[in-house]
């Protein structure tokens, strides 16, 4: 469940099922005709990444302003995660510059890549529809997550650190968390596939529901004691996951919001409330298993390469079988995600000890300047 440097493993256990069901959709739905549900894993993300943010802001000690705490945070995401995206972007036009069967001119590579860099490709995708986000955005077109994301960033820590810093119960922020989630995604339902799936409206529900979670966890300390119902419901929502992944349809189904979305939130807040509340039991084992969190923890660099080598050869599928192309993209991704993660991940990755395990680090709660190690999500 733990690492040497005293990371709380479990967590990337379920960064580990997001990334897979992602790949399922994006690699194994180009040969069959399953797995077209697969997109339920960037719904898994939001909602644990609502979570850890969450925890995080909540558990650090607070500077003395709610602004130098915004500052901070800020500047702590960058650092995680602007270093890996840069490398990935510069990395992408040198590639598409020098394979001669590349499908996009390297300049215009490089004009999309700008758009991931400045976070625009959410807004882009939104208002574009898929089939242009596909000509207009690729090989960059997954970074439309991350941008919701940043829109998260600039704006949760705001309210939730005010509430903080004037001493408002945690209970009752988790309970607004909650109302807003449901009101957003209610509002969410009428609007049309592309804003309903790359907008940040109904992004901001799921990201809510983890950050509600969170919030109940700092009000009552986490779980008191393991459920009997713990270990079932945890199998159930593994079992659930996979099998939408496998099974359902594409996001473009209304089947996807009004059955997917709340299937993969409730299985996601089902999986983070049995890591913490059994820390112990068989699914907590399977996921903070090492090869397992492992995976969960390249996840971020995963997530950014696994689509360069198959768009960059899709040309080549011409005159080469699919699976050797399958193959070699593979492979490539293989390599990319590992010199990224160890040249432009863990360079930027500082020790957050305790800070997301179960049990919560002793905080002051008056307002302190912030000391020793930052964090990271």
């Amino acid at each position: 469940m733990g690492s040497a440097t005293g990371r709380f493993d479990y967590p990337d256990g379920i960064r580990a099922i997001a990334i897979c069901a992602v790949l399922s959709l994006h690699w194994l739905a180009w040969y069959s005709p399953f797995f077209h549900g697969g997109s339920i894993g960037v719904d898994v993300f939001f909602v644990l990444s609502g979570f850890i943010i969450t925890t995080m802001l909540w558990r650090s000690p607070m500077p003395a302003s709610v602004s130098a705490a915004w500052r901070a945070f800020v500047r702590r995401r960058v650092t995680r995660l602007y270093p890996a995206l840069l490398g990935f972007v510069l990395l992408t036009v040198v590639m598409y510059a020098l394979v001669p069967l590349a499908p996009v001119d390297p300049a215009d590579v490089a004009r999309r890549g700008l758009v991931a860099l400045s976070q625009g490709s959410a807004i882009w995708a939104a208002a574009l529809g898929e089939e242009l986000w596909l000509t207009e955005l690729n090989p960059f077109g997954q970074t439309w997550s991350l941008a919701v994301e940043w829109y998260f960033y600039l704006l949760w820590p705001l309210p939730l650190l005010t509430a903080r810093m004037r001493g408002w119960h945690a209970r009752w922020l988790a309970v607004v968390s909650a109302a807003s989630a449901v009101l957003l995604y209610l509002l969410s339902l009428p609007l049309d596939n592309t804003w309903f799936y790359f907008g940040p409206t109904a992004r901001f529900a799921e990201i809510l529901v983890g950050g509600a979670l969170a919030l109940w966890f700092q009000a009552d300390g986490g779980p008191a004691r393991p459920s009997r119902y713990a270990t079932p419901g945890a199998w159930f929502s593994l079992a659930a996951v996979a099998a939408y992944s496998l099974l359902g349809p594409y996001a473009s189904s209304p089947v996807y919001r009004y059955i997917g979305v709340p299937m993969t939130v409730l299985a996601t807040v089902t999986l983070i409330y049995v890591g913490y509340s059994n820390r112990s039991g068989p699914v907590q084992r399977l996921l903070g298993h090492p090869w397992v969190s492992g995976v969960g923890r390249y996840s971020y660099s995963i997530y950014l390469w696994h689509m360069v080598p198959v768009l960059l050869l899709e040309e080549a599928s011409h005159v080469v079988p699919k699976p050797v192309l399958g193959l070699v993209a593979v492979v490539a991704t293989v390599l990319l995600t590992v010199a990224g993660y160890h040249l432009l991940e863990r360079p930027f990755l500082r020790p957050r000890g305790s800070l997301l395990g179960p049990q919560p680090p002793r905080v002051e709660h008056s307002p302190v300047r912030q000391r020793g190690d930052e964090v990271v999500g």
